[in-house]
């Protein structure tokens, strides 16, 4: 005789649906580790001390110097030619502070300096460098010996021969030196605007006793910057 065992009467204890559903919906929990906490909690705190660095350095002024009138290429810088602003903190800027303005008075103007240029260390400095191989000749030209248009450091210029006063124009063509402008200032007292005009060194002696004679006038040829 066979005998059926009812599989409802096993003694393996069989989990009611509650139990399934809590189990199923039990959040699971997660592992934190200690090293990624103290990463973020650090990167929080480098961004709060950069956001209070910015916020002061962009707050904070400095007083640095501008020139308060122009100031040509190669003339010395004065006292009465300076003076002081107020600029924000935090910019990347080469300039000289106002308390350092001693430092500056006495010193050549490497450049142009426009009124309301910022003095920095790549603009002023102790005198002009002179191209290796070349001269620096001055001359002493009138209004009638030079263009009307105004002269410049960089300019290209030519230094041509010219006649006595009254005589003939030359019957072949006049004998040129080739030069840059250096320097220019106005003598207003004389009339004239002594130039400073950089020249091959072996042509110096011939430009400068012919400078001497006055019986020169000056050509402009290129104009700095074009």
């Amino acid at each position: 005789m066979t005998t059926t065992v009812d599989s409802s009467m096993s003694d393996t204890p069989t989990p009611d649906a509650e139990s399934v559903r809590v189990a199923r919906h039990r959040p699971v929990r997660s592992r934190r580790r200690p090293a990624m906490i103290a990463l973020g909690i650090a990167l929080i705190v480098l961004g709060g001390l950069a956001t209070v660095w910015l916020v002061t350095n962009m707050t904070r002024t400095v007083s640095v110097l501008v020139v308060s009138a122009d100031v040509g290429r190669g003339d010395t810088v004065a006292a009465e030619d300076l003076r002081a602003i107020q600029v924000a903190g935090g910019q990347d800027l080469d300039a000289v502070t106002a308390d350092a303005a001693d430092t500056v008075v006495g010193r050549t103007a490497l450049v142009d300096l426009p009124a309301g240029t910022l003095v920095t260390s790549a603009n002023v400095g102790d005198a002009l460098a002179v191209p290796s191989s070349s001269s620096i000749v001055g001359v002493s030209l009138t209004r009638a010996q030079l263009p009307a248009y105004p002269l410049a450091a960089g300019d290209r210029v030519r230094l041509v021969d010219t006649p006595v006063a009254q005589g003939d124009p030359p019957a072949e063509t006049p004998r040129t030196f080739a030069a840059s402008v250096f320097t220019v200032r106005e003598d207003a007292e004389a009339g004239t605007w002594v130039i400073d005009l950089v020249v091959p060194s072996d042509e110096a002696a011939d430009i400068a006793a012919r400078a001497a004679s006055g019986r020169v006038a000056l050509v402009l040829d290129t104009v700095t910057g074009e």
